[in-house]
């Protein structure tokens, strides 16, 4: 190892340069590390007592100086440094909130500290509070309009619009605000219906009460009318609570209309479903119009009850209409750290509070707050637009591949070519290793930012009992580096907890909330207090420099624990010292002649920044010196780019080294190290010529060599480094390899490259994949006094790493190693490596706890790494409360040859010291090889064909392991429909928000998948190939909306993340829109399979059966053989297992053949506790083809039967005939050609067959669907029911009865054919006696219509002749019809049909008589295809409870009546009015609010 000396300098006198901001930390041997150390916490802790005592002093407020540390300033610097410079406090800054949305109502978002608005721009990058306003409108002579709701909406005279058009739309409420607001507001709302819904109740109970009263017993055992009466009252009691049951508040729906005012556009809501009833509030024409938020920066508020503040932008012409609504109370929590500004209470203030917001919402309130890839690149474009300086993005998730990814493309771009700072939270997935999430913890070009508690944060803002000693230390949760290639993850940390501003729909001022999404904030604040600084001096500083500042500055945490850096990153921010360490860097920089400008066009595909439409800020000429520094091409000097790669050619290439499976630290290994300085697209060839770095390269470890000097060109340059981690103890170890500047050393390494070293623990008796000789893995705990000492003045009490030493005894049995006991305070931390023995697949974990007082809360975390695979797919993540000498047991699947890191930490807030006594990890292992039926195809695949019956499978036990008991349990969880699409397009994207420059255009893909459910239950559609990545995915997005394929009814919306939704038989609409810049990527996904996986668990799945051997597998189809048990597999024992056959007979109604099914195969179960370990098997099996059903004696036997016993010329008559009724059915009696035609066919089949069924049917189906304007008319009505008295009579019904009232005869051909005829006549009978009733019912309707019609002609003719003294013109109500077109003459003629009155009224009650029939042969109450019929009759009768019933019972079936979108709103339309007709205004109300969710007018946007 070549080491560099820094000279003979006195501990102190390093320390007090530090203060000044130089890196001379990370400069310090080893050996002076301790010391230096120590006395910069020393010192920086007075600085922290010494603010906190100023702080206090200026607000002569000891309270509120206790208060103001719930939003630290103080350990970052930030509260001195703004003592020092007061007007450096963000002035001049624009910030980029990428987050849930920011309320801008909220307390402290309204003014900057110079009085200019605090938030700029308001925007949904998501689309989920998107509007369709392409619906133009005029209003009428009384200056309405009709809203898309369908609603008549006055508007306000004195509002301009000189095109006179409007554009109308309408979104639900619910659909806009978080769900924890709608679950307020339906609470809220429900207490409102409730009410009513007890009066409903009160009154039917009365009703039913009176009745009881006022009628006799003896009546109710005599009279079926009173028994009716009286069911009918029961039943409506008995409605109102089931109905209770179903009462689902689908929120208030806003009617949206947009219009141009001559200068802008503009836009209004009317939200009077907000508003009580009849309480006039919320009308369209009381709206403040409001135009985009930038142009007059004014919002909204939906109502007093939910005190959401909303934003109007109208987009695309006024062709969409964006409500922008923040989805969460996070994003302003954040905004409120970052640049909160009270002029009445300073100590809450944010970082910043003289910087201006700019929120980007990219959290979608369709998915729950998730954010969307096209949400995020929209708010890089957003960015870049408005000119942002700095960005906060407090989101993120778990990646397979680190620093790759469309976004990560874009925002890299944006980082490095516009100078935009980018800082992002690290991740709340700790205490474990390489758990840091994307974008902030894996991209090289942000911020990622931990998250830090100092003892005041722990005070004042969690309240906790007992505050963590002096020098702080990290969350448990703050995730850690490194990151899978390498990278350190955490760049560095800062506090990560505040009491800061809340939307007002919360109803409080503000809340604490913790995470590095708050620790993000945080050092953004700070960043914007040094770029305040310099745009004030007129200074530029790129984002590179800046890091290299912040990082070579931070107060370094974590002493020489190995996972310090990993933990802490470069430490915790230090705003001061970076501010010194800049003046110098800048001092120093002043002192080379600058490069000459460059010409050169910006390469980032995005607008320039809009102009700003308020004052500048103070700043704005240093701004807009910046900017036009940055246009014009200075390159403001290199980053470095390191690409590590194992000389061996082994493993893929790295930002740095890390080495953790067991085969990587056996030996040395020699790393090809390549450095690329990189400068911003278009830079000058002067720029590049002027790289010329003169290194020297030093390694901070002493197993790590690196030669002495390297010479970097702008081509870059290469050199080796040898890791020998042969003879390091098990544990962690982190180095670095130091790039010093040789003129520069002061200014700290130039780049660092990060090497992370874990050497596992060999488990006794287990032979690992590198072939070593097991370790004894009794570990002898460290001493208390050495974890204290591990982070004794540095902060990092927590970090407990567990470089440990080995010893020879105690171990428990083979396979176990024993890693206790441990010894915890509040935030203390172990972290153990164990190499997983090869053919281990579970472990299972004992903690047993010493005696202690109060129960402790520990974190559990047991993660194994694998190829393109987050950490969180393979990762045991749990926590349990242990009181003093308990025990707990758990377990977790592992994979063989690998490392696994057992983490253990106390949460740091659990007060007390605490001790587990026994840490024990035992490990089992169930190897399994499969081969094909025939024993051919020996491999892993578990891949059953139905077709080959069974599949042999070998079990076994590794040669290392303890006896372990198996349990074969195999079953089929989920049944996969593959789809492709049906309809695909292919669009630019034109609007501004998705607008790229350079020629660059957004394009989107749309495929449409369509499918017809045959089984209802719960499905999961999923998109293989795509799914599953959110920043590491080469597309833009992707976005999935399912809808119900009859109505459009919005069912779910997914992104790359699949979730199962509840779906009905019928037809399903699914809509994927993809997103990318590159159209022929996107033309070639056109075909993109799409799988809907459906669960078989709620039925419990279909059974594999699972035998010991061939035999028992063949024997199985006869049931005399029995599956394998239970049975104990010692140390190399082996077993043959069959897997099936699957009985087909299980197997559900929609796996048709060529289908597949998957599930899984557990074996092992656990040694302790009981139960199933684990690990699983994954199953898949093929549905073979369907057994034929010929040639079984049935089938078609009755129908063969029939016809055995005719003669030719029998044949062919019919034949003639059956064909003739075939044209006829085709035939079109709109058209005047066909119609004669058909009468004249009716007429002779008639008159040669007159009572031939199939007939007669076709004929009263042709009647009874033909054109609506003819089929509603009189006539039409008359015609039906002719028809259908002509089939009812032609079936004897006293011979129909007679045989179905007998028992069924021996089964012969005369018997089979018999049956069939009569089932036939039924068939029809019912069929005609159903039209009949519906006609009539229709007749009678119709009827009333007419009567109603002609009583308000009277009345009118009759006052309007009152003047003139003339008496009303007499109306002849038996007029005769005119001739309706369309209904065939000669049908006409041979149904003899009479007008309506005449039918309705030729018997006493036709309509009764008729049900009175049919219900000899159908239970009209229960079958689904005659429960609207019953519910219409029973309506008639005034027995509302019972209709309504029928139609529950009807809308729960899958009965076609209601496979129709229109047939569905007809039910609905018909509950309402039986809700209207019982007086259950409520539920009328409720029934109308569902119908605008439940049948969209169109399909929602995409």
């Amino acid at each position: 190892m070549h080491c560099l000396r820094i000279g003979a300098q006195p501990i102190r006198y390093l320390a007090t340069r530090t203060r000044a901001g130089l890196p001379v930390i990370a400069l310090a041997r080893p050996s002076q590390r301790r010391l230096l150390v120590a006395a910069t916490v020393s010192r920086d802790r007075s600085i922290w007592e010494e603010e906190r005592v100023e702080d206090g002093s200026m607000l002569e407020d000891e309270v509120a100086a206790l208060f103001s540390h719930a939003m630290p300033k103080a350990e970052i610097g930030a509260l001195k440094f703004l003592q020092t410079y007061p007007e450096y406090d963000g002035r001049g800054v624009k910030i980029c909130i990428f987050d849930t949305g920011v309320d801008p109502g909220a307390a402290g978002l309204q003014i900057t500290s110079d009085g200019k608005p605090k938030i700029l721009d308001v925007i949904d990058c998501t689309g989920s509070g998107d509007v369709d306003t392409s619906r133009v409108t005029a209003a009428d002579a009384e200056g309405c309009v009709v809203g898309a709701s369908g609603r008549r909406l006055r508007i306000n005279p004195e509002w301009a619009n000189p095109t006179g058009e409007w554009r109308v739309g309408c979104k639900h409420v619910y659909d806009l605000i978080s769900r924890t607001l709608v679950t307020r507001l339906k609470d809220e709302r429900k207490k409102k219906w409730e009410e009513s819904q007890r009066r409903a109740v009160a009154e039917a109970v009365a009703a039913l009460a009176r009745f009881d009263k006022c009628t006799p017993a003896s009546k109710l055992g005599s009279d079926p009318e009173a028994r009716r009466e009286r069911g009918e009252l029961e039943g409506r009691v008995n409605m109102l609570k089931e109905l209770a049951k179903q009462y689902e508040d689908p929120g208030p729906l806003l009617d949206c209309v947009v219009w141009h005012d001559g200068s802008v556009w503009r836009a209004a809501l009317d939200t009077s479903q907000l508003h009580p009833p009849g309480s006039g509030r919320g009308a369209l024409a009381d709206f403040k119009p409001l135009t985009n938020y930038a142009l007059e920066r004014q919002y909204g508020t939906f109502s007093e009850l939910d005190s959401c503040n909303f934003v109007l932008n109208i987009l695309d012409s006024g062709r969409t209409l964006s409500i922008v609504v923040d989805c969460g109370a996070h994003g302003t929590h954040v905004a409120g750290i970052t640049a909160a500004h009270f002029p009445e209470d300073p100590g809450s203030n944010g970082i910043a509070p003289g910087a201006q917001i700019i929120s980007c919402k990219i959290g979608d309130t369709r998915l729950g707050s998730m954010e969307t890839g096209t949400g995020v690149v929209r708010g890089l474009i957003a960015a870049r637009q408005h000119g942002a300086h700095l960005i906060n993005m407090s989101y993120g998730e778990p990646t397979t591949t680190p620093n790759v990814g469309r976004f990560i493309s874009l925002a890299t771009e944006l980082v490095r070519n516009h100078n935009v700072i980018f800082v992002a939270s690290a991740g709340n997935a700790g205490p474990a290793l390489s758990t840091v999430g994307a974008p902030g913890g894996t991209s090289s070009a942000l911020f990622g930012v931990g998250a830090f508690v100092s003892p005041q944060l722990a005070t004042a803002g969690h309240s906790v009992l007992e505050a963590p000693p002096p020098q702080g230390l990290q969350y448990n949760w703050s995730s850690r580096g490194p990151t899978p290639d390498g990278h350190v993850g955490v760049a560095f940390s800062a506090p990560g907890g505040a009491i800061a501003p809340v939307p007002q729909w919360t109803q409080q001022r503000r809340q604490l909330m913790n995470g590095t999404s708050m620790s993000s904030p945080n050092a953004c604040g700070g960043i914007a207090l040094l770029l305040s600084g310099l745009l004030t001096r007129g200074s530029v500083i790129s984002p590179h420099r800046l890091r290299r500042a912040l990082e070579n500055t931070a107060l370094p945490l974590g002493g020489d624990a190995p996972d310090a850096v990993l933990t802490y990153g470069r430490g915790l921010i230090q705003i001061g010292a970076a501010w010194d360490y800049l003046l110098h860097d800048s001092e120093a920089a002043q002192q080379t002649p600058p490069s000459p400008p460059e010409v050169s066009t910006p390469p980032f595909p995005w607008p320039s920044p809009s102009p700003p439409s308020s004052s500048p800020p103070s700043a704005s000429s240093a701004s807009s010196a910046s900017s036009a520094v940055s246009a014009s091409g200075v390159c403001p000097g290199p980053w470095y780019e390191l690409e590590a790669v194992c000389a061996e050619g082994r493993g893929p290439k790295g930002r740095g080294i890390y080495m953790r499976e067991p085969h990587e630290t056996t030996k040395a290994q020699s790393y090809r190290i390549t450095v690329t300085p990189k400068l911003r697209e278009g830079a000058a060839n002067s720029s590049r010529l002027d790289v010329e770095d003169r290194l020297a390269l030093e390694a901070t470890v002493p197993w790590v060599t690196c030669p002495p000097a390297l010479m970097v060109h702008s081509g870059g340059r290469s050199f080796e480094v040898l890791v020998d981690p042969s003879r390091l103890p098990p544990g962690l170890h982190y180095g670095e390899v130091l790039a010093l500047e040789v003129e520069a050393r002061e200014r700290g390494p130039l780049f660092r490259l990060p090497i992370t070293v874990i050497k596992p623990l060999q488990v006794p008796g287990a032979v690992t994949s590198t072939g070593g000789p097991p370790a004894a893995v009794c570990l002898a705990p460290l001493p208390a006094h050495g974890i204290k000492s591990a982070g004794a003045g540095v902060g990092a009490v927590a970090a407990v790493s567990g470089n440990v030493e080995v010893n020879g005894g105690g171990c428990n049995g083979v396979a176990t190693v024993s890693l206790g006991p441990m010894s915890f305070t509040p935030g203390t931390e172990y972290r153990r490596f164990v190499a997983v023995p090869p053919g281990a697949t579970w472990a299972e974990l004992t903690l047993r706890a010493a005696a202690y007082d109060t129960p402790k809360l520990f974190l559990i975390r047991g993660t194994q790494l694998r190829p393109e695979s987050s950490y969180r797919q393979h990762e045991l993540r749990t926590q349990v409360t242990l009181s003093g000498g308990s025990e707990y047991l758990t377990s977790l699947g592992v994979r063989g040859g690998a490392t696994l890191e057992l983490t253990l930490a106390q949460f740091w807030s659990s007060q007390g010291a605490s001790q587990l006594q026994e840490v024990e990890l035992t490990f089992y292992g169930v190897e399994l090889c499969a081969e094909g039926g025939s024993g051919s195809r020996p491999g892993t695949d578990l891949a059953l064909e139905g077709a080959e019956v069974a599949k042999k499978v070998l079990v076994s036990a590794p040669t290392w392991s303890r006896s372990t008991r198996i349990k074969p349990e195999a079953k089929l969880t989920c049944l996969h429909i593959p789809l492709r699409p049906v309809e695909t397009s292919l669009e630019p994207l034109t609007e501004d928000r998705d607008a790229l420059t350079d020629g660059r255009v957004i394009y989107r893909l749309l495929l449409t998948y369509k499918t017809s459910l045959s089984e209802a239950g719960k499905y999961k559609p999923c998109l293989p190939l795509i799914n599953e990545q959110v920043y590491d995915s080469p597309l833009e997005s992707q976005l999935l909306l399912v809808h119900d394929g009859s109505t459009r009814q919005l069912l779910s919306v997914q992104d790359s993340n699949p979730e199962s939704v509840s779906l009905k038989k019928g037809e399903v609409l699914l809509r994927l829109a993809l997103r990318h810049d590159n159209q022929e990527l996107l033309d070639k996904m056109r075909g993109l399979p799409l799988v809907l996986k459906r669960n078989l668990d709620n039925g419990g799945g279909v059974t594999v059966p699972v035998y010991g051997s061939r035999r028992d597998a063949i024997l199985a189809a006869g049931g005399s053989a029995s599956p394998a048990g239970e049975m104990l597999l010692r140390a190399g024992d082996g077993v043959p297992l069959w897997l099936g056959p699957v009985p087909e007979d299980k197997l559900p109604k929609d796996a048709v053949p060529g289908r597949l099914l998957t599930g899984r195969l557990t074996l092992g179960q656990l040694k302790r506790g009981g139960g199933t370990a684990p690990h699983e098997f994954t199953v898949s099996y093929l549905v073979p083809p369907a057994a034929s059903t010929s040639g079984n004696g049935n089938g078609n036997g009755a129908k063969d039967d029939k016809a055995a016993d005719k003669a030719p010329a029998e044949k062919l008559n019919e034949a003639i005939r059956d064909a003739k009724i075939k044209v006829m059915k085709e035939l079109k009696l709109s058209e005047p050609d066909q119609a004669e035609l058909y009468d004249k066919l009716f007429s002779e089949l008639r008159a040669s067959y007159p009572g031939h069924l199939p007939l007669l049917l076709e004929h009263l189906k042709k009647m009874d669907g033909q054109e609506v304007s003819v089929r509603s008319s009189r006539s039409g009505i008359a015609a039906v029911i002719e028809a259908a008295k002509l089939v009812v009579a032609a079936v004897d019904g006293g011979a129909l009865a007679a045989f179905l009232g007998v028992k069924a005869a021996e089964d012969t051909p005369e018997h089979r054919k018999l049956k069939a005829e009569m089932e036939e006549r039924k068939s029809a009978l019912v069929e005609a006696l159903s039209r009949q009733a519906t006609a009539l019912l229709e007749a009678e309707e119709l009827q009333e219509k007419e009567k109603e019609k002609k009583e308000g002609e009277a009345a009118a003719a009759e006052a309007a002749d009152v003047g003139e003294g003339q008496p009303a013109e007499p109306t002849d109500g038996a007029e005769a019809e005119e001739a309706t077109p369309g209904v065939a003459s000669g049908a006409a003629a041979a149904v003899a049909p009479a007008p309506v009155a005449a039918a309705a009224s030729s018997e006493k009650d036709a309509v009764a008589e008729v049900m009175q029939e049919l219900r000899k042969w159908v239970d009209t109450a229960s079958e689904p295809a005659h429960l609207l019929l019953h519910a219409k009759v029973e309506a008639r009768a005034k027995r509302y409870a019972s209709a309504l019933k029928a139609l529950d019972k009807l809308m729960g079936s899958d009965d076609k009546a209601v496979a129709s979108a229109a047939a569905r709103r007809d039910v609905s339309n018909l509950k309402r009015k039986l809700y209207d007709s019982l007086g259950w205004t409520h539920w009328a109300s409720l029934e109308k609010d569902l119908q605008a969710t439940r049948f969209p007018e169109e399909l929602a946007l995409i």
